[in-house]
């Protein structure tokens, strides 16, 4: 983990993800909190911004937060008229200008200024009145909440955007059918957790290749396997055994030569990691959905891990598949329970996933909660914030070495 993360003090970050309309994920808005301050905010929104932002680039590095993706940043008015903005990389962030700021003639100056050189604007939770005119001559973006609104109460609201070039963002889209209702309406981004949340039918038909892939899943995450079974399973899938070797080869792994067979690559790397690769790839192969869900899996999955650790556990691994396999509802569509009954897990890592009890679904709820941005919650876990904000920045680090195995 870097180092650089010491200086951060007690600034937990996160991430929500913005989604294109072919569900690629472009970017993260940066979220985060002063876990010293019971408020949701910092009592003073510039030093908040100026702390969060110099912290994230300067300290940290925006990569450790939004990997290669760009870093949607909500910038306050002093922060923005005392040019700071001009510090941050152009390529690499949208500047998001609050609702709460008026269009005066030295905002508009210093947004021109910054449209001029090149970086991206973005209005947050804009809602259109004729004073906000020179707002939109330079804005990339326009965010509007969607979030409890209908058809035509949107289609009015984006009515006055349609002669402005910038493009809309859709924020708080909880459900699929928002989602498709924004998408029918024009908008090009898509922000909020409806593509984590698909509509679960129990009782569902899966398809047939993905019942195999699902029954090969449970096979390798069978705790029993002896370690010749698992290697003979991965063999026999064509597909699973060549991508296995392919990520085993690869510059990240780092092994010098060259590796031929799934047993010289379980020697090699180790069973743990073999089970975990394949179980990665078997989750990717055939899905629909966005690739961010298997990003979220990756991170929850070393997250848990690390917290299974820091609570003294003495079998980590169990929490990571217990993180990795919290998706499969929304990958599958299905209800948690009907998936595993297919699944050979340790018990307590499906009694962990079916009803969240025990130690086990304690840390994996507070994961989810860390996720969402609920970061009160995770006073249960009863370590420092500033423990479980590394242990988060560490899991995105990880997570995005298996880019190639998800894209």
């Amino acid at each position: 983990m870097n180092s650089a993360i010491t200086p951060y003090g007690n600034v937990l970050v996160g991430r929500q993800p913005i989604l294109s309309p072919t569900l690629k994920t472009i970017g993260y808005e940066v979220l985060y909190r002063n876990c010293e301050l019971e408020e949701a905010i910092f009592t003073n929104e510039a030093v908040a911004t100026a702390t969060v932002l110099l912290n994230t680039y300067l300290d940290i590095g925006l990569e450790h937060v939004v990997g290669s993706h760009l870093a949607f940043l909500n910038i306050p008015e002093q922060f923005l008229l005392e040019r700071h903005c001009e510090a941050l990389p152009k390529n690499r962030v949208v500047l998001e200008i609050l609702e709460n700021i008026e269009p005066t003639p030295q905002v508009i100056e210093a947004l021109t200024s910054l449209a001029q050189q090149r970086y991206t604007i973005a209005l947050d939770d804009f809602t259109y009145h004729d004073r906000f005119r020179p707002f939109l001559e330079v804005a990339d973006i326009v965010k509007i909440d969607v979030l409890g609104k209908s058809v035509e109460q949107l289609r009015k609201e984006i009515a006055p955007l349609r002669d402005y070039r910038a493009r809309l963002l859709a924020e708080k889209v909880e459900t699929q059918q928002a989602y498709e209702m924004c998408k029918q309406l024009g908008f090009f981004y898509f922000q909020g957790y409806f593509f984590f949340r698909p509509d679960i039918v129990r009782g569902r038909e899966i398809p047939a290749n993905r019942i195999a892939l699902l029954e090969l899943m449970g096979k390798i995450q069978d705790p029993s396997i002896p370690f010749t079974k698992l290697v003979e399973h991965i063999r026999n899938d064509l597909s699973l055994s060549y991508k296995v070797l392919r990520y085993v080869n690869s510059a990240y792994v780092g092994i010098p030569n060259r590796v031929e067979s799934i047993e010289h690559a379980a020697c090699m790397v180790g069973i743990d990691r073999i089970r975990t690769w394949s179980t990665l790839i078997i989750m990717a192969s055939g899905k629909t959905q966005a690739t961010e869900i298997l990003v979220i899996a990756l991170v929850r999955a070393k997250m848990c891990e690390r917290l299974g650790q820091r609570l003294g556990s003495h079998s980590p691994e169990k929490y990571f598949t217990l993180g990795l396999l919290s998706v499969l509802d929304a990958l599958y569509e299905l209800p948690i329970e009907e998936i595993l009954e297919k699944l050979s897990l340790a018990k307590e890592v499906a009694e962990a996933l079916t009803t969240g009890t025990g130690k086990m679904g304690l840390v994996l709820s507070c994961v989810k909660a860390y996720e969402e941005g609920k970061w009160m919650e995770l006073k249960q876990l009863q370590l420092e914030p500033s423990i479980i904000r590394d242990v988060y920045l560490e899991a995105i680090d990880w997570a995005n070495h298996f880019s190639p195995m998800i894209a």
